[in-house]
């Protein structure tokens, strides 16, 4: 692998010193973005995205950030990747620093860029309920920090049910994302998804949705309200739009609909993007 670190290329060698925060603490963020034929997804709303989280949480920006978007189509042609789908990591940590917690201010950001073949997109999951929750008060529910624990126990917790991904509930007991994605339920005929208020993250797919569909209700929902669901569908900017075939057993048998109508508002906002 061929890595881009601070404006110098690395192969094959350690991307992070030893007491880099991002390694010892998972004081950093991270965004994961679609290449396509070495262009990438969508990469406006990833890097918007990157500089807000880096704001509030406070992290010194990136020194490199006007040339992201050049530095990972290198990163892509460099590893051979700039071919079909792949992705691209981009990883900004609090850079070195002293054992303890507080933040050295005159520490400086690290920047690291990355490829890899991209995950199949749009395949069908089976669904399981994790135990973990989704706490909506804390920081780490709303950016993409480098400590993701809750999501990897909570996918470990669906793997272990014969499941593909998780359903995981806020502290308040109600629905709120997947470990790796955002949801769309389809109850009673409509389309909806929790707010970030519920402890969920922004994702980019998900925005582009309410942008391209007003009729998507974003809006709280009870336990209840979330079974009577006959659709539900997984979005994510790698793997696109995935249709729940089943929820903790419970067959969902509209989901392959749901996917196939928020696929096309999509494809019909985009089409109307590019005439103007």
């Amino acid at each position: 692998m061929i890595a881009w670190r601070d404006g110098e290329w690395i192969e094959d060698g350690d991307v992070l010193p030893a007491d880099d925060r991002g390694l010892t603490l998972g004081d950093g963020l991270f965004e994961t973005l679609l290449a396509v034929e070495g262009g990438l997804a969508h990469a406006a709303l990833h890097f918007r995205r990157l500089a807000a989280s880096a704001a509030a949480l406070g992290l010194p920006p990136p020194t490199e950030a006007n040339r992201l978007e050049a530095v990972a189509r290198e990163t892509l042609a460099r590893n051979r990747l700039d071919r079909g789908r792949a992705a691209i990591r981009l990883t900004l940590t609090a850079g070195r620093s002293a054992r303890g917690l507080a933040r050295d201010p005159s520490a400086t950001a690290r920047l690291l860029v990355t490829a890899s073949p991209a995950p199949e997109a749009g395949t069908p999951v089976r669904l399981a309920t994790a135990s973990v929750r989704r706490n909506p008060a804390s920081p780490a529910s709303r950016h993409k920090t480098l400590s993701y624990i809750d999501s990897i126990m909570a996918l470990r917790q669906a793997h272990q049910a014969g499941a593909d991904e998780a359903v995981m509930f806020n502290t308040r007991g109600r629905p709120a994302c997947a470990a790796a994605a955002n949801l769309v339920f389809r109850i009673e005929g409509e389309m909806v998804t929790p707010p970030l208020s519920e402890g969920v993250l922004a994702g980019t797919t998900r925005t582009r949705l309410l942008e391209a569909l007003p009729e998507m209700a974003e809006r709280r929902l009870t336990r209840a309200e979330a079974q009577r669901a006959d659709a539900l569908v997984l979005t994510n900017a790698l793997r696109g739009i995935r249709p729940a075939v089943s929820w903790d057993g419970r067959d969902l048998p509209g989901s392959g609909e749901l996917k196939a109508r928020l696929e096309a508002g999509l494809s019909l906002r985009e089409d109307t993007d590019s005439l103007g």
